[in-house]
């Protein structure tokens, strides 16, 4: 079964014979509202300028399509969920329905993304080549552990994904993990952005009553999905501790999430006053905690804070931290793995991800994880300093702004079209 739309930045090149072009199926597990899922959407857009680019999800009734999608999106109508027994059955449906959605498709070439699609495209008894993106941590992913995680390093990884052609990590950090595993031909390429567009995005105007805030305050900043991942409790005591310097000090929470009624619950135990969009009460700028749930444009809060801070326990390469740096706001990021030492500090190497000080570097503040000794405290003095060092904070930014340009489309975008057209010599290169 498919879905047609029709979204007005669906983009292709009409000036190519359609039978020429590259068909390309893009499959991951759902398009909800994740970092990963943000990234297939800019994948497939970017390469429906020169291929032929068809979605394929695992099932269209457990997405949100937040981001969009090309002109046609699969749905292989197999849902999750159920006992071990069940997963593996649900497995092997959908391996056997995109084997056949390839051959029916004349697909070139099978992209997929996360680890659920990664094993279906393996297993698909198909022709065509195949490509594994990997957008997160293997090894260090909080909510997996014991049997699973152990027969995810010593079968899963090193079997399955040798069997595709090439598996591609978005961070050095992961292709570390993944060569780890004994998986032989990975590339690292991360994540890229619209820098222009966003930075176009960013001078847009902000709603009235969060101008006057972002105008009258100084105001941190974070970014995603309310989730066990990004730590937003953490840096709620984080900012209850700040708010003890900084008396006139406002914390923006910009995205929702399951954690939702959690993180009120902590900031309201925290003595802080919380003002949200879903809730009751009317706005005001004497509230200490904003939540604005997703907002159309997050670009204009950022471009407007005094300091962006990203907590996170684990990450692939994080997209909310390039995109506040291109923004031109200060960031102070978790060295967590992986991705935000390799984009900050990408000269060093820490594998072990024990940060235990604050770590100034070039293009912003590298701090230890919410889980190491003191880190709320470490967290609370380094967020200080860099309101009370206007001058320093503001040079970070501005290296910071540069070090993001090598993440720019058109940049990232050559690597993945050298390796596309590497597995099809047999179609006119376009």
């Amino acid at each position: 079964m498919f879905i047609k739309r029709g979204h007005d930045d669906t983009v292709s090149n009409d000036n190519v014979d359609d039978s020429k072009r590259l068909r390309l199926l893009q499959v991951i597990t759902n398009l909800g509202p994740g970092g990963a899922q943000r990234a297939f959407y800019d994948h497939c857009k970017s390469f429906a300028h020169h291929y032929n680019v068809e979605q394929v999800v695992f099932n269209q009734f457990e997405q949100s399509d937040l981001y969009g999608s090309v002109q046609v999106c699969h749905s292989l109508d197999v849902g999750g969920g159920g006992s071990v027994l069940v997963k593996l059955y649900n497995l092997l449906r959908r391996s056997f329905k995109l084997s056949h959605l390839a051959q029916r498709r004349n697909a070139d070439l099978i992209i997929s993304h996360m680890d659920g699609a990664n094993w279906v495209n393996v297993l698909a008894l198909t022709f065509c080549p195949k490509v594994l993106v990997v957008h997160g941590t293997l090894l260090r992913d909080e909510r997996i552990n014991g049997l699973y995680q152990w027969l995810r390093r010593r079968f899963i990884f090193p079997f399955l994904y040798n069997c595709a052609d090439i598996t591609v990590a978005v961070s050095d950090g992961i292709m570390a993990e993944l060569k780890q595993c004994g998986v032989r031909n990975v590339q690292s390429i991360p994540n890229f952005f619209d820098v222009a567009h966003i930075i176009k995005r960013a001078g847009e105007p902000l709603p009235e009553a969060y101008d006057e805030l972002l105008t009258r305050y100084p105001v941190l900043v974070t970014s995603g999905r309310f989730s066990e991942q990004k730590k937003q409790q953490f840096l709620i005591k984080v900012f209850s501790a700040v708010k003890l310097r900084v008396p006139g000090i406002k914390l923006v929470l910009l995205g929702d999430g399951e954690l939702r009624v959690r993180l009120l619950q902590t900031a309201t135990n925290e003595g802080l006053s919380c003002y949200c969009e879903w809730g009751p009460g009317p706005f005001s700028t004497h509230y200490d905690v904003y939540f604005p749930g997703y907002v159309a444009n997050p670009f204009s809060f950022l471009s407007r804070s005094r300091l962006f801070l990203f907590p996170s326990g684990w990450e692939g390469f994080p997209l909310a931290l390039c995109e506040a740096m291109i923004c031109g706001v200060p960031v102070l990021s978790a060295d967590c793995p992986s991705g935000p030492r390799q984009i900050l500090a990408p000269e060093t190497i820490n594998l072990h991800y024990n940060l235990a000080v604050a770590e100034a570097t070039p293009n912003g503040v590298l701090l230890p994880m919410y889980n190491q000794e003191g880190a709320i405290t470490i967290w609370r003095d380094a967020v200080v300093a860099a309101l009370n060092n206007s001058e320093s904070i503001r040079q970070m930014a501005a290296n910071a702004f540069l070090r993001v340009q090598a993440f720019d489309k058109e940049q990232v975008l050559k690597k993945w079209f050298a390796i596309i057209e590497s597995f099809l010599p047999q179609k006119e290169q376009l």
